[in-house]
Order: structure tokens, then C-alpha cells, then sequence
């Protein structure tokens, strides 16, 4: 191996540490985010159905999607982290011309194959596994919040004086979670930016032909 070889396998390991850490930094911030939002529209139910605060109850159907906006882009940081580490550990196998970074199988393994279908972390390659089960939670307790939400804004809107804007507040968070859900499940079912940023990682870093398939369905 080369004076420059080992530099550019230097270079290959610097960058691969900078995505394990980005991949770590954004799940934690992913599911600190998810914790806080949750925080943020109990505390708003609890002000607007005590009498508190009635009006705080008009924002949850509304912080709900919003919630589910930002974690996305946030999971959408981990997508990249993550394929970006797969590409590096193949580029650097490929030199040593044998498998001497294995995580990227191993997370295929283990959490979800990368290349099979998904909405968010709901891999349709693994159904069962963990990470999906838990979307699936986090979609349901959101649900509920959101409906609890709903409900609390149709009656607010009940107490009130009849017309004005005040009276198409259930139906613009109607549409406000209808949009924001339709967009989520259209960007990751067809993979929108991943399908991009894997021709350019095809062109950056080619496979080693040392490599074994990413996942058992390849």
C-alpha cells in the first residue's frame, strides 16, 4: 500500500466516523423530538380540557402533523447518515479486498434491509421487527392525541359564536393533517432523495466486489 493509498483510507475512515456520529446524533435527536412534542400536546389537552387555558386545545390537531413533519426530516438525516456509512465501509473493503467493516450488513440484518420499501422507520422488508412495531406505536399514540385533540377543538368551536374563521378551524386542520401525512407517505414510499443520493454515492464510491448483499433480499 502506497504513501497515498493509506491517506485516502485516512480520509475513507475520517468520513465514515463523521456519518456514525451523524447517524447517532440524529436518532437520539429523533426520539427526543418525538418525546417532546408528545409532552408539548398532552400539556396543551390537559390546559384546554381543565378550563385553564380552553383555547389551548385548538393547537393539537394542528402541533400533531407538524410533530410528524419534523421527526421525518429528522429520520431522513439517519437514511443519509446511514447509506453514507454502508457506501464508506464498502469503498474501504474493497481496498483491503475483503470484508473488514461489516456494520452496514449487520444493520440490515438487524434493524431493516435499506433497499426494501418503507414509510419513515415502517420497513415493509421487516414488518415485525422492532423498528417497525414501534413506528407503528408512535403513529397510534399520536393518533390518539390527535383525535382527543379534534374532538376538544369541534367543541370549542360549539362554544363559541357561530361563523368567522373560528368555524373552519376543524376543517383546515383536516387539511393540515391530510397534507402533511399524504407528503410523508408519498416522499419515503418513493424514496424521492434516497433514489439520488444513491446514484451519486454509485458514482463516488462503486462497489468492492468483495462485498456481500446488504441485506438477506437482495
Amino acid at each position: 500500500m502506497t504513501d497515498d493509498d493509506r491517506r485516502e483510507l485516512d480520509l475513507l475512515a475520517d468520513q465514515l466516523a463523521r456519518m456514525r456520529g451523524m447517524l447517532f446524533g440524529y436518532s437520539d435527536l429523533f426520539f427526543r423530538r418525538i418525546r417532546d412534542w408528545a409532552l408539548v400536546a398532552i400539556a396543551l389537552l390537559v390546559l384546554g380540557t381543565s378550563g385553564i387555558v380552553p383555547v389551548a386545545v385548538v393547537l393539537v390537531p394542528f402541533v400533531v402533523p407538524f410533530a410528524f413533519l419534523e421527526t421525518g426530516y429528522l429520520f431522513y438525516y439517519t437514511v443519509f447518515a446511514r447509506r453514507h456509512a454502508e457506501y464508506l465501509e464498502r469503498a474501504i473493503n474493497a481496498r483491503f479486498g475483503h470484508d473488514v467493516l461489516v456494520a452496514h450488513r449487520l444493520e440490515a440484518a438487524y434493524f431493516y434491509p435499506p433497499d426494501a420499501p418503507k414509510i419513515a422507520a415502517f420497513s415493509f422488508g421487516n414488518p415485525t421487527g422492532m423498528m417497525s412495531v414501534a413506528t407503528l406505536g408512535y403513529a397510534a399514540g399520536a393518533g390518539l392525541l390527535w383525535i382527543t385533540g379534534m374532538f376538544g377543538l369541534v367543541a370549542w368551536v360549539g362554544d363559541q359564536a357561530p361563523g368567522g374563521i373560528v368555524a373552519v378551524l376543524p376543517a383546515a386542520g383536516v387539511v393540515w393533517t391530510i397534507a402533511i401525512a399524504g407528503y410523508l407517505v408519498w416522499f419515503f414510499a418513493t424514496r424521492h432523495d434516497e433514489r439520488q443520493l444513491l446514484a451519486e454515492l454509485e458514482r463516488s464510491y462503486p462497489r468492492g466486489r468483495s462485498d456481500a448483499p446488504t441485506s438477506p433480499d437482495v
